[in-house]
């Protein structure tokens, strides 16, 4: 059996960027591919470009979820490409990251999402200057627990792009 994908195709010229909320239908391409690969959305792109168009490009990195690098919109709601099965035998649509700048056809600029994410500083900082200098601080298992829930971010920007 074989599956159709709809997947965005935007190719801006060098001056120009797209947002990506391209009506439906807009920059689409179809592409029909056996149900035999891997029911994850990222190994069948990269199927689709190691064996049918080499010029689809996307981000991928790890292929665990954990670097935050397949990072797009899959039948209507963002996530992770590496983690995102397909369930069903209905052609699905592939987009980019929505209210960001297109690169190219699933690539966004993540440019002004880490220009925002530094602008808060989410860094610990020193109340005061360490006892020694250039010397390891040590954390107490306490302190540690204290960021728990705060550093699991991979940066993917699926949430503040929905």
């Amino acid at each position: 059996a074989r599956q159709c994908m709809d997947i965005c195709r935007i190719r801006p010229s060098n001056t120009t960027h797209y947002r990506a909320r391209a009506p439906a239908g807009r920059f689409q391409e179809t592409r029909s591919i056996s149900k035999s690969v891997a029911p994850w959305f990222l190994m069948r792109l990269i199927k689709i470009k190691n064996e049918i168009d080499p010029s689809l490009t996307f981000r991928r990195s790890c292929r665990e979820g954990i670097c935050g690098s397949c990072a797009m919109n899959i039948d209507g709601c963002n996530g992770l490409a590496c983690l995102t099965k397909i369930s069903s035998g209905d052609p699905s649509t592939i987009t980019p990251l929505p209210h960001m700048f297109v690169i190219k056809d699933l690539v966004v600029d993540m440019t002004n999402f880490y220009n925002q994410y530094k602008s808060i500083e989410p860094w610990l900082k020193r109340k005061s200057e360490p006892p020694v200098p250039g010397k390891e601080i040590l954390q107490s298992k306490k302190d540690r627990a204290k960021l728990d829930g705060m550093y699991e971010c991979i940066l993917c920007a699926c949430c503040s792009t929905s």
